[in-house]
């Protein structure tokens, strides 16, 4: 899943707390490959169930390895840093027609290209979900609203939905901060909206539209919000220097324990119960999850640890631009044409989706992007504009 790109023309060895690091943060590039990765683990067709055992145990984990959640975080953090203007106007820094054509451009060129190429294979495979109507749907982003669709086309993508709905909105929740709504207050407007369009919308049993509550907490922006509001008050506070520098790299391994550690309540909780609905699944994935990878992208702004150096280095930087190519690849017709010709041997055939993600990236996304993207002189504005101090908001 994509996300704004963090990188900025500016010198790569800033130090946090100055506006230089404030517009280039190549460890949360760096980060995005790491995110892509555990969404690749979470899909990965790992076979039958082993006997009791570590074996098992394993496995459970691995099937609860997510990264949406931080890739969710990262477009929060991003698009509050990049497009808030510190008042309480609704329209985005750079005005809304640039705005949009930034996300679109971002997000919706190599997704339709894939998922044309999706809807060749799969007709040609004389598959069901083949049909003008699916393609139509997938095409426009809307099968995310309906249970019965989500997984249809390239499986993965229906964070998309969820993702042009933050898109769509943040302008207007970020001036409603500005404008006194506290930022803790607004997520839970947003399930409480959420939880009337499933008691609307849900009676209808109209191919899964809302159709449920646990279908809109798990894959709608409703109840996904706490990801994004976490991001935008990061980014607040990286913004007016409130992150501090603190001694040690205490957030930064708190961050990736408590992550470790949530998921392994999840499969524990699996293990148990055996449904991905159970009320304590949803609250480890939808508040334990985020908090935690808040704890670390507050480790990543604001201490110098070996983990960000890592994460900022070159080889992370290529992984991670071309994350968004991998996200759309990994799980899905097409990737699953690649994996039969390979060994079933996950490394292998993590490489090989990694490698085509690359050539794809560079070949198709990043060219098509440039092309679409506003002008960089315009961008670059934009970048200037960071190190002026935004008006503090209530949160």
């Amino acid at each position: 899943m994509p996300a704004a790109n963090p990188s900025a023309p500016v010198a790569a060895n800033a130090t946090p707390g100055t506006a230089a690091a404030r517009t280039y943060l190549p460890a949360l590039t760096g980060l995005r490959a790491i995110a892509a990765w555990l969404v690749f683990f979470n899909h990965y067709p790992l076979g039958p169930l082993p006997p009791p055992g570590p074996a098992r145990a394993l496995q459970y984990f691995a099937d609860e390895l997510h990264g949406l959640p931080l890739l969710l975080l990262l477009s929060g953090f991003l698009i509050a840093l990049r497009y808030d203007t510190g008042t309480t106007s609704f329209r985005p820094r750079s005005g809304w027609l640039r705005y949009l054509q930034s996300r679109v451009a971002r997000i919706y060129p190599l997704y339709a290209l894939l998922t044309l190429a999706t809807f060749a294979l799969i007709w040609h495979w004389h598959f069901p979900q083949a049909t003008p109507s699916l393609l139509l749907l997938n095409l426009t982003l809307l099968r995310g609203f309906f249970d019965e669709y989500k997984f249809t086309g390239i499986g993965p993508a229906w964070s998309l939905t969820l993702l042009e709905c933050f898109y769509l909105a943040a302008p207007l929740l970020l001036g409603l901060r500005h404008r006194g709504l506290r930022l803790w207050a607004q997520p839970l407007l947003l399930l409480l909206l959420g939880t009337g369009m499933v008691a609307l919308l849900g009676p209808l049993h109209w191919h899964g539209l809302f159709g449920s509550y646990p279908f809109m907490l798990t894959y709608t922006f409703l109840g996904h919000s706490l990801e994004f509001f976490i991001g935008v008050w990061l980014a607040q506070r990286h913004q007016s220097d409130r992150l501090g520098n603190p001694r040690g790299y205490w957030r930064t391994a708190g961050g990736v324990l408590l992550y470790v550690a949530v998921t392994a309540a999840l499969g524990l909780v699996q293990a148990q119960f055996h449904a991905t609905d159970h009320p304590l699944t949803l609250v480890l994935n939808l508040v334990a999850l985020p908090a935690a990878g808040g704890l670390l992208f507050a480790g990543l702004l604001s201490e110098g640890s070996w983990f960000r150096q890592l994460l900022s280095g070159r080889l992370f930087q290529q992984l991670g631009r071309s994350s968004y190519a991998f996200y759309l690849l990994h799980a899905g017709p097409l990737s699953f044409w690649v994996y039969e010709r390979l060994p079933g041997f996950w490394p292998l055939q993590l490489a090989a989706v990694q490698v085509v993600s690359y050539a794809v990236y560079r070949l198709v996304e990043e060219p098509v992007g440039q092309l679409l993207r506003p002008k960089a002189q315009h961008e670059r504005l934009i970048d200037n504009q960071f190190s002026q101090n935004a008006a503090p908001a209530k949160v």
